[in-house]
Order: C-alpha cells, then sequence, then structure tokens
C-alpha cells in the first residue's frame, strides 16, 4: 500500500522555511547548468554551421587556424592546379585567397572592446562561399575603402549600421565605410567584417596571406585534392571546411569538462541541502510515521513516500530553474577563441537536451539527497517513537 501523493505535497508545504531554501539551492544550481550548457550549445552550433563539404581551407602546414597562418602568393598560385577545383562561368577556378586581420570595436551592451575579425577577400570568396548573401546595402567596390559587416557582429558591436564609418588598419588611421550587411547561414563568418583584400593588405602592412578557400567540383574531390595540397607539389597544410570549425568547435570540451566539475560541484551541495531538509522532516515526524507503520505502511512505503518527496521538491525547482533560463534564449553573447584570438558572436540556445541533463540531474539529487533519510524514517521503532510521543 502506499501514500497518496497530497500526503507528500502536504508535508513539503508544512515545512516552509526548509523547504523555500532546498528549493532555490536546487533551482539554482539547474539555471547555472542550463545556462553553461547553452553557452557551449550556441558556440559549436555557429561553428559547426559553417563551411560546405565542397570547399577546402588551406593553411601553412603546423598552423591551427587563420590567425597563426602565413602563405606567400607563390604558394598559394599552386593551388590552382588542385585536382577537382571548380570553375566559375568564365573558366577561371574558384580559389579565393583570403588576408585575416583583426581589429578592436566597441560592444553595444557594455562598451568593452571586442577583437573582431576582417577578412580581406576578393569578389571570387562570394562565389567561393555562397552562403555569404547581402541582406542590405549593396557590395563593396574591389580596391575601396569599403566593408561589409557579418550580421552578428552587426547587432553585437557598435558603429557597423550602413553608413557608418569605422577605423582599420595597423594604427587604425585608415577610414572605412560600412556599405553593406550579409548572412552566413548564423555561421562564424557573420562574426566577420569582409573588406577588399588589396586595401586591407595595404592598411596593415601585410605582403603574405593567411588562408586560400577553394571550392571543388563535389564532396568526392576532396581526397584527391588533399592529396596534391599535401604532397611535395605544395607541401601546405588543407582540411574541408567543416573539419576546419568542427576543430574549432572541439576546444569547448574543456569548457565543457569546467562546466560538468562545477556542476557537480553544486550538485553535490546540493543533495546535502535535500538530504539536511528531509533529516529535519523526519525527525519532526517520527511520531507520524510511527502511527503509518502501526495501521499497516510498511517500511518500503515510508521510504518511497520520502524519495517521492525529494523528488517532487527537486522536480518542481528543476522547472522553475529551467523557465528562469529560457528567458536568455536567443540572447546574443561573444566569445573570444583561444585559436583564431578573435570573438565569436553567437545565441544562447537551450535545447531540448539540456531541459533533459537538467531533469535528470535533479532526479539524481533528489534520490542521493532521500536515501540516507528514507532509510532512517524506514527503521523508526514504533513503539519507542509512540511512546516517546
Amino acid at each position: 500500500m502506499r501514500l497518496p501523493l497530497y500526503y507528500n505535497w502536504r508535508n513539503l508545504l508544512a515545512r516552509k522555511l526548509s523547504t523555500s531554501l532546498t528549493f532555490a539551492i536546487v533551482a539554482v544550481v539547474v539555471f547555472v547548468l542550463a545556462l553553461l550548457l547553452s553557452f557551449v550549445a550556441g558556440i559549436r552550433a555557429a561553428l559547426v554551421a559553417t563551411g560546405s563539404p565542397q570547399n577546402l581551407i588551406v593553411l601553412k602546414s603546423g598552423a591551427t587556424a587563420e590567425a597563426t597562418s602565413l602563405l606567400t602568393y607563390e604558394e598559394a598560385a599552386r593551388l590552382v592546379q588542385t585536382p577537382g577545383v571548380a570553375l566559375d562561368p568564365a573558366g577561371f577556378p574558384l580559389v579565393s585567397q583570403e588576408l585575416s586581420v583583426q581589429t578592436l570595436i566597441d560592444r553595444r551592451s557594455n562598451g568593452t572592446p571586442a577583437n573582431v575579425a576582417v577578412r580581406g577577400v576578393d569578389d571570387i570568396a562570394f562565389v567561393v562561399h555562397p552562403e555569404v548573401r547581402l541582406i542590405a546595402g549593396r557590395h563593396m567596390e574591389a580596391s575601396s575603402a569599403e566593408v561589409l559587416v557579418g550580421r552578428a557582429a552587426q547587432q553585437r558591436f557598435t558603429g557597423l549600421d550602413v553608413g557608418c564609418q569605422i577605423r582599420l588598419g595597423r594604427k587604425s588611421d585608415r577610414r572605412y565605410t560600412v556599405v553593406g550587411v550579409f548572412e552566413a547561414g548564423g555561421g562564424a563568418l557573420e562574426s566577420e567584417l569582409w573588406a577588399p583584400r588589396t586595401t586591407i593588405s595595404d592598411a596593415y602592412g601585410r605582403r603574405l596571406l593567411s588562408s586560400v578557400a577553394l571550392r571543388l567540383t563535389s564532396a568526392d574531390a576532396v581526397p584527391a585534392a588533399l592529396a596534391y595540397i599535401r604532397g611535395p607539389s605544395v607541401q601546405l597544410d588543407g582540411r574541408t571546411e567543416l573539419r576546419y570549425y568542427e576543430d574549432l568547435a572541439a576546444k569547448t570540451r574543456e569548457i565543457v569538462t569546467l562546466t560538468t566539475a562545477l556542476v557537480g560541484l553544486m550538485a553535490i551541495g546540493a543533495a546535502f541541502a535535500v538530504m539536511n531538509t528531509l533529516y529535519a522532516a523526519v525527525d519532526g515526524r517520527r511520531r507520524e510515521i510511527a502511527m503509518l507503520r502501526a495501521i499497516g505502511f510498511s517500511r518500503r512505503a515510508i521510504m518511497l513516500a520520502l524519495l517521492v518527496e525529494s523528488w517532487l521538491l527537486c522536480t518542481a525547482a528543476c522547472l522553475c530553474g529551467l523557465v528562469a533560463s529560457a528567458f536568455f534564449h536567443g540572447a546574443r553573447q561573444d566569445y573570444l577563441s583561444e585559436t583564431t584570438w578573435t570573438v565569436l558572436a553567437y545565441e544562447l540556445r537551450v535545447t531540448p537536451q539540456i531541459a533533459l541533463v537538467a531533469i535528470v540531474l535533479a532526479t539524481l539529487v533528489g534520490v542521493a539527497g532521500a536515501l540516507l533519510p528514507a532509510a532512517r524514517a524506514a527503521r523508526i521503532n514504533v513503539l519507542q517513537a509512540l511512546r516517546k510521543a
């Protein structure tokens, strides 16, 4: 025979202070867990959404990202012979020579400066990266002091509206006019500024390239193209765009590890809070529990009742924490990558998977915190408890 659920609710509401404190602790743990996981989910979504299986990124051998890669124009010129490179309607190979630099721009939220990526490109880059699509303004003109800004960068940083002027260059002494805004399927490119490569090379005094992007005829051409790029004729490092951005996303594993450790410690503290609440409940209800035993409820029923109380408390707190974290869903933030040393604008994402993880954590906290008090309640000596009463 089991105790009805209203009995559990009644006992939780009878101890308002201890129940409220425990409720708050579990809700905070879930809230922090959801925010930390949504941070990781947002970064990974922005990076994984970038790139095409038909595109390759070529870097200097040993470089981990475009920020640490330096290619000569002679090295880049050899890549036009890569097997499987697609051609544009005019018969020119779809090979985009690109220069990646940085500039400081203030955040809209608090006015602090952020290191934003500036990509110097030629017109061919818009064919090699077909996901890049103009959504406002016009395209920049070659060899001009004009710049396009990504949608995520415009939303996150100041002074990037169409018609505004920004300072670029090694000494920030060159004025560029924002002439358009582009989107790139929600990927990492939306956090960048794009400007003509020749003017960016001159403004920053850079006579080398950072990377070369190649568009192949199909994904099936990737193995032969990589063999050529890594072979003796070129001796560079090539990766598919998808693999390149997946490697950048893999850096978030360290964040996941730290997140897990932090939330684990908080969960242990929450379990002790639940345990303390239920121990106090058992001590205050010794006579009541003894009477339940006397009228026929088994030890198992008593234990189950305490476990259900804990589960109800933690589940309600979990739902409260998830509701609070949902208010941050879609909030635009930025993250400084330790690989590229530029910021990546992303959106916090509270996904169903995160909600499931939170519910599982709350259940574990509830069960772990209730086991010992429930076992103690089941071992109460009926005669002694009634006699003391």
